[in-house]
């Protein structure tokens, strides 16, 4: 009990305030410290059965709210079903608080039932990890120096100075505990942990934590406030390009997962063209380009993409080959913006010059040539963008018109890939998933809801359809692409939406188990494909003691793997050699048996969540 308090009792005063337990014995001191700190009001729990379900339950938390969350389990297989989690994490840059207990010390190696190997178990994929076999030490040795450096990965703070920030990336860290029995408090300890509950409580009071702030979008930092407001000052000034100053480089900004506000801002001020994936945070940006993977063409070889001379990268890429062919062409100079480095960076493994400063990132896009770049750069992309977002409008209200006048939208649209005005547009074949992806965009921007996007086509259909050019854009864009897995996203939105839960730091003072629980579940939308519902169906299991999410989930059911007809795989399809296998190894289609809605409602309809599965003849049926 001794080590689990001392556990707990770090990580709580680091800003840990929810955790996800699934039960288990040899983790027992865990779950009690962690219900007498939740009875304290200094923490929040959840509990779930399933451990892969907790680790993304979590995950989705620590996104929303950017604060350490904790995972407990027990010994053994438990563990590893955290992987897929901790994986999207470390490459995502989440962290996860993974607390595994052990057997003891003297029982490794032995046979001993549920016992195996958990030292450094998911080395690679932690920023640290610590074995805990004998903690807390009566004189700080190698245990308290691993805890440490655990506690510095999920907080980005410097292990040897706690009031600086670290430069290395925040991420998941793993903690063992090996545990003895007794497993359950003593007499004197259950005396204690209210104590020391309190104390914690005590230390998050109202006032000493502005947790619900956490929640915002991630803001702008002091630096880049001081940049733009410095901008637009000398802008007002001096609009005009200085005399003998150079031309302005053809530069634009790309903004992958992740990147933030500023990529918007910064696109904005210098009127650059912002190539900004959904789940970017900078969509809404007043210079983001719609269609902007169609305005590059095919290997970023249409006439616009051969005119780029430099790149600003921002955030993570993960969906398109255009903009991997761009940031692989060695005749454009590649810049990445890092005030803090990313998880999944590597110097060295990419071209690219690494710049932390937004002063020297405008040098670098603008070459000296002044304070802003030419109109006429930004106005052809603006214009591409608009055609080939016009393009697809039209096609989607043709779908429109055929779905309500019963006649199968093939009969209206053709199915090779369509040209307008020499613009390449979207693929006919997934107009249905991209007239669904629009109406949700703009149902959660409409509602202020968090838009959570799966993987495979759907983000893809988003990226395409999306409003930009200063459109409203939902409350917040998330999605899991640190790994780009189907795995756990419907669990990842439900973590999501229980961030808006947080501690009162208040003692609790009534029988009911949500007196020292504030807040309300952030209103979450989900959009996926059928096989990435399936996946984590599981996940729609609540037990019923537990905090409920607000979550809406708009399932696109064609069927089977569409992603794959949309890569190479789906020209091979073409081939009679390779047509079985194609169909059988990468679209994988349902059983006509099998009905998606029944499956749901299987698990209740008193979870807080509500499903709604949409089929490619159905997308504009509301009530489907």
């Amino acid at each position: 009990m001794l080590s689990a308090v001392a556990v707990l009792d770090s990580l709580i005063r680091a800003g840990m305030r929810h955790v996800v337990v699934s039960p288990g014995s040899r983790s027992a001191p865990l779950a009690y410290a962690v219900a007498a700190a939740e009875e304290a009001g200094a923490l929040v729990a959840h509990v779930r059965v399933d451990e892969r379900v907790a680790a993304f339950t979590a995950l989705g938390i620590a996104k929303a709210s950017r604060m350490p969350v904790g995972l407990v389990c027990t010994s053994g297989t438990a563990l590893g079903e955290y992987l897929p989690a901790v994986m999207e994490a470390y490459h995502a840059g989440v962290p996860l608080a993974i607390m595994s207990a052990d057997r003891p010390v003297r029982l490794r190696g032995t046979g001993a039932n549920q016992t195996t190997v958990q030292t450094d178990f998911f080395s690679p994929f932690v920023r640290a990890s610590a074995d805990l076999t004998s903690y807390p030490e009566h004189n700080p040795g190698q245990q308290t120096a691993d805890f440490m450096a655990c506690l510095a990965a999920l907080t980005g703070s410097d292990a040897q100075d706690w009031s600086r920030a670290s430069d290395k990336p925040v991420g998941p860290a793993h903690i063992n505990v090996c545990f003895d029995t007794p497993l359950t408090p003593s007499a004197r300890t259950a005396e204690i942990l209210p104590t020391w509950a309190a104390s914690l409580a005590e230390h998050i009071a109202p006032g000493a934590v502005s947790y619900p702030a956490e929640l915002e979008p991630a803001r702008l930092s002091p630096a880049e406030k001081f940049w733009l407001m410095q901008h637009e000052q000398v802008a007002q000034t001096s609009p005009l390009k200085p005399e003998g100053a150079p031309d302005c480089p053809k530069t634009v900004v790309i903004a992958g997962d992740g990147a933030g506000p500023f990529a918007a801002e910064f696109a904005r001020a210098l009127n650059l063209p912002l190539l900004a994936e959904p789940s970017s945070q900078a969509r809404h940006g007043a210079t983001s380009i719609p269609q902007y993977t169609t305005v590059l063409g095919e290997h970023a070889a249409s006439e616009l993409g051969q005119s780029i001379e430099r790149t600003i990268l921002c955030g993570h890429p993960t969906l398109s080959r255009p903009i991997s062919a761009l940031l692989a062409r060695t005749d454009v100079q590649h810049a990445y913006y890092a005030p803090r480095r990313a998880s999944w960076y590597e110097p060295g493994a990419r071209a690219v010059r690494e710049i932390d400063s937004p002063a020297e990132l405008e040098a670098f896009a603008l070459m000296g040539s002044g304070m802003r770049a030419d109109d006429a750069w930004l106005d052809a992309w603006v214009a591409a963008g608009r055609r080939a977002q016009e393009a697809s409008l039209t096609l989607i209200e043709a779908y429109r018109y055929a779905e309500s006048e019963t006649v199968q939208p093939q009969a209206s649209i053709p199915s090779e890939e369509c040209h307008q005005d020499g613009v390449h547009t979207s693929q006919p074949a997934r107009i249905p998933a991209q007239a669904l992806a629009l109406q949700t965009w703009n149902t959660c921007a409409q509602q202020r809801r968090t838009l959570v996007v799966g993987s495979s086509s759907i983000v893809r259909d988003l990226d395409i359809i999306a409003p930009a050019l200063g459109a409203d854009a939902p409350a917040r864009v998330l999605a899991n692409r640190g790994l780009s897995g189907i795995d756990g996203l419907i669990a990842t939105a439900v973590g999501v939406s229980l961030a808006g839960y947080y501690p009162t730091g208040n003692a609790r003072t009534a029988v009911d188990a949500s007196a020292h629980v504030a807040g309300a579940p952030i209103p979450v939308t989900l959009i996926c494909g059928d096989l990435t519902f399936q996946y984590d169906i599981s996940s729609l299991n609540l037990p019923m003691t537990e905090l409920l999410p607000d979550l809406d989930v708009v399932v696109y059911d064609d069927a089977g793997g569409g992603i794959f007809t949309a890569l190479e795989h789906g020209a091979l399809a073409q081939n009679p050699q390779f047509a079985r296998a194609v169909e059988r190894f990468f679209t994988v289609q349902a059983a006509p048996n099998t009905d998606l809605q029944r499956m749901a409602a299987g698990f209740g309809e008193e979870s807080g969540i509500r499903v709604r599965i949409h089929r490619p003849n159905d997308i504009f049926d509301t009530q489907a």
